[in-house]
């Protein structure tokens, strides 16, 4: 009687919770690796994805309509830190509330750009910041903002809008702006991306811009890209281009490509190169290129560890010379 009794009142507060549908998730990457130029080597976090912890609800209302809301924070596990470097939004990765059924979503709040997601997605080294030469190099650490040329993963203050139709998934995004801290201007921001998936082919294509105000130019970007699954390896290509990504560029342009390869049920092989040219006012001009090269060992559904190195080449056709450096390092990565 009395088991009976527990498994009853077991069963009810699993009950209570399933209908309540709010989960604690997360992935935790940590890695020790070393950056030319640069000593001793040290321990770092996210090597292959950056660090971050969420929490998701959703209810059914009825009728195939879900309410949602998401709240998701990066870390750093090298300092037991929260964000990705000092002064980080709490919720940076994602914070919003929406509606969501089987034609599509919308989100409110701070919402991740389709201009991200069709990078990341379309490129053999998915989100790493370290270790992805495009990501890398359209994402880097000075560009955590709006005004940095609406380069951060994320946007404040925005509606987001997703639509599904087959293999097309649409999505735009209006953000309302924020406040810029080195300028204390508002910059507002306006996306829209387009996803194509059938059989083993994938297509995207993203348009992005951005208003700082204060009578600056806007920042306009674009990204096209494809994948194709052969079984064996599949591969990537992507071009990009913005215009006025600063005060002293007039446009970056460029590409990436590259494959992933299976090398038996556990173990990938990843490579990456880009390249892209930098035009400056005075007619300064400037090239980077990188490559990159990784694998990754699964112990589990949840859980690899990896071995990875980018090799980066910056040259200025100018007075300020030119610069190279390699960033090596092998790491673990748990989802919970």
């Amino acid at each position: 009687m009395i088991k009976k009794v527990l498994a009853t009142a077991v069963f009810t507060a699993f009950a209570g919770v399933a209908a309540a549908q709010t989960s604690i998730y997360g992935l935790v990457d940590g890695y020790v690796g070393h950056t030319s130029g640069k000593s001793p080597t040290q321990v770092n976090a996210g090597g292959m994805t950056t660090s971050y912890i969420g929490i998701r609800s959703s209810e059914d209302l009825g009728g195939g309509v879900k309410a949602n809301a998401v709240l998701e924070q990066f870390l750093r596990l090298d300092t037991a830190q929260p964000g990705r470097f000092n002064g980080d939004t709490t919720w940076a990765r994602n914070a919003y509330v929406g509606l969501s059924s089987k034609a599509g979503e919308v989100q409110v709040g701070r919402v991740t750009t389709p201009y991200f997601i069709s990078t990341i997605v379309f490129n053999a080294l998915g989100d790493s910041f370290v270790f992805s030469p495009m990501v890398t190099q359209r994402f880097g650490a000075a560009n955590f903002n709006l005004g940095g040329g609406g380069t951060d993963t994320g946007w404040n203050n925005s509606v987001l809008v997703k639509t599904n139709a087959g293999p097309i998934a649409l999505t735009g995004v209006y953000s309302a702006g924020i406040a810029d801290d080195a300028h204390g201007t508002k910059q507002t921001g306006k996306s829209i991306g387009g996803m194509y998936f059938a059989g083993p082919v994938g297509l995207t294509a993203t348009w992005q811009d951005v208003d700082q105000g204060a009578g600056k130019p806007n920042l306009t970007s674009v990204i096209v890209g494809g994948s194709v699954d052969l079984k064996k390896v599949k591969m990537f290509a992507q071009w990009n281009r913005v215009e006025n990504s600063d005060s002293l560029t007039k446009e970056d342009k460029g590409y990436s490509v590259g494959a992933t390869m299976p090398l038996g049920k556990a173990n990938t092989v990843m490579a990456s190169y880009s390249h892209f040219d930098h035009n400056f006012v005075n007619r300064r001009n400037a090239e980077t290129a990188s490559w990159a090269l990784a694998v990754s060992h699964a112990m589990s559904k949840r859980t690899d560890v990896y071995a990875a190195v980018r090799d980066t080449s910056y040259t200025v056709n100018g007075p300020t010379g030119s610069s190279d450096y390699r960033v090596t390092g092998v790491g673990i990565r748990h989802r919970f």
